[in-house]
């Protein structure tokens, strides 16, 4: 059963990174995938074919602008948007084939876009978030001309690390709770694992309803988690995105950021020069998960109930926190910023995680005077 769980879990890590190796262009549509797809004349490889009208059609869809191109010889120009508008493409045609390929703020993914180039309102979340982390960075003011890209980071990841503490605090008085029901839930369902009847599985369900409602458990604070994701998601994308953003976005000054901390870059990517970085914010994630998971054991007392069910639950986190870790650990040689926001932000998660186990057990008499 164990090499089973095992080799379940390696096939879903297989499939979730070949998912996001595989995700590519559309056809049709102007993006740089399509873009870099079309061949012209100048950037034709050995064993490459020069593109044609039909092909370009087909990767970037109708031109907003074809006046200019003629049907009849193949010869001319299509363009796709305009040079104000941002987004703009230009194709150059002679006898029906490429010849000439140019593009201005078409760029390979959102990560790899800068701040302030495209509009809406998830856009000005992260602009916001990017101008207070430039703010940061000479301590409001305090250092003068001086910026420190790592002062930025760790201000802000510790002020909205600090702004969610309340939903973090939350979701652990639910996870208390939930152990000191997860004895009667499974009591309950060992009660009923023989019968597979209808009425026998809306019996279960309203006998877990009540034990949910006598130990005031909602269901949804389980999503609590998710309120934070938003926001962590516009961080992380500000992290990759401010490197390549031009500080006029935030300032009239004529200012440079140093990305210097101790011997690192923080804006380097080339893996190996932040190969100590990775390390570092592996082993605080695989500690970070560790404790959690050594402490909801540890909280809990020994349960007759408890079957191979729950056994399969706890491999299936064990694996899932290897597999977090290796991923956080592969997406951090790739970016020295990433690296750092999250060592700080993880540091960060095991001070709460002490804090809140020192007071657990308080907690946890508390409410079992309350229940």
């Amino acid at each position: 059963m164990k090499i089973r769980n095992k080799i379940v879990m390696i096939v879903i890590m297989m499939v979730l990174l070949l998912g996001v190796a595989s995700c590519g262009t559309k056809s049709g549509e102007v993006s740089f995938g399509n873009y870099e797809s079309i061949i012209s004349n100048e950037t034709i490889q050995e064993g490459e074919t020069v593109s044609t009208f039909n092909d370009v059609i087909v990767a970037l869809g109708t031109a907003t602008n074809y006046l200019n191109y003629d049907n009849v010889t193949g010869d001319g120009y299509l363009e796709w948007g305009t040079a104000d508008d941002g987004e703009y493409i230009k194709i150059v045609f002679v006898g029906n084939e490429v010849t000439e390929k140019t593009q201005n703020d078409i760029y390979q993914s959102i990560y790899t876009t800068p701040i302030g180039v495209r509009g809406g309102a998830w856009d000005w979340v992260i602009k916001q978030l990017g101008y207070f982390t430039f703010y940061a960075s000479s301590l409001f003011g305090l250092l003068g001309s001086t910026h420190l890209y790592w002062l930025g980071l760790l201000i802000m990841t510790l002020l909205v690390r600090t702004i969610g503490w309340p939903i973090y605090a939350k979701t652990n008085d639910m996870s208390l709770k939930m152990q000191l029901a997860q004895p009667e839930i499974n009591k309950i369902q060992e009660k009923y694992r023989n019968k597979k009847d209808q009425a026998s599985q809306q019996r279960m369900q309203m006998e877990t309803m009540e034990l949910y409602k006598k130990y005031k458990i909602n269901i949804f604070g389980c999503l609590m988690p998710l309120l934070q994701m938003p926001i962590f998601i516009a961080m992380y994308q500000v992290v990759q995105r401010f490197p390549l953003t031009d500080l006029s976005l935030f300032t009239d000054a004529n200012v440079l950021m140093n990305t210097r901390f101790l011997w690192m870059d923080l804006g380097n990517t080339e893996w190996l020069l932040n190969l100590p970085l990775a390390i570092l914010v592996s082993v605080l994630m695989f500690l970070s998960q560790w404790l959690t998971q050594h402490r909801t054991k540890s909280s809990q007392k020994p349960n007759q109930y408890a079957g191979a069910k729950a056994q399969t639950s706890q491999n299936t986190m064990k694996y899932m926190m290897y597999f977090m870790v290796i991923m956080m650990g592969f997406i951090s040689l790739r970016n020295a910023g990433i690296a750092f926001y999250w060592v700080i932000g993880t540091s960060y998660q095991l001070l709460q995680s002490y804090l809140s186990y020192k007071n657990m057990k308080k907690r946890q008499d508390k409410l079992r005077k309350q229940f």
